[in-house]
């Protein structure tokens, strides 16, 4: 098996899980009372520009969910430096990716929404405790 339809697969399934992120099998159907105490607020931790190498262990493997201001879509970072894009709304599109200190790398095979593709280009990768931007785009673990 080839390693596109590996990769397609993969994100077959973690669109197919997707659906059941809005679930909440864990809320307690209690409600608090009116004078229960609340929880003390929450300091967000400050974005963390991170190695090559902890790019590379966060995005290995897994499906990112990102939003950019032009689009959103979810992407699947394989080993092998080849991820599988998908653009919602649009369709999807191979690419290829890389890590290097603060940035990810990633280019784009031309596809009938992106006729001429995208060039490697490098952005800003920084955040913290499963939410990071790269550059403009919010990334999130799509579940």
């Amino acid at each position: 098996m080839n390693t596109f339809i590996k990769t397609a697969a993969l994100l077959a399934i973690a669109t197919s899980l997707g659906a059941c992120a809005n679930m909440n099998l864990f809320k307690d159907s209690a409600t608090a009372p009116a004078n229960a105490p609340l929880a003390a607020p929450v300091t967000p931790l400050a974005p963390t520009t991170l190695t090559a190498a902890q790019i590379k262990i966060l995005l290995t493997g897994k499906s990112w969910r990102w939003q950019g201001p032009k689009n959103a879509g979810v992407t699947l970072y394989a080993s092998d430096g080849t991820s599988l894009v998908e653009v919602t709304g649009k369709g999807t599109t191979q690419g290829k990716w890389e890590a290097r200190d603060g940035q990810l790398c990633e280019s784009f095979m031309p596809a009938p929404f992106l006729p001429q593709g995208v060039p490697m280009t490098c952005q800003p990768f920084t955040g913290n405790a499963g939410s990071y931007m790269v550059g403009q785009a919010t990334f999130t673990l799509a579940s």
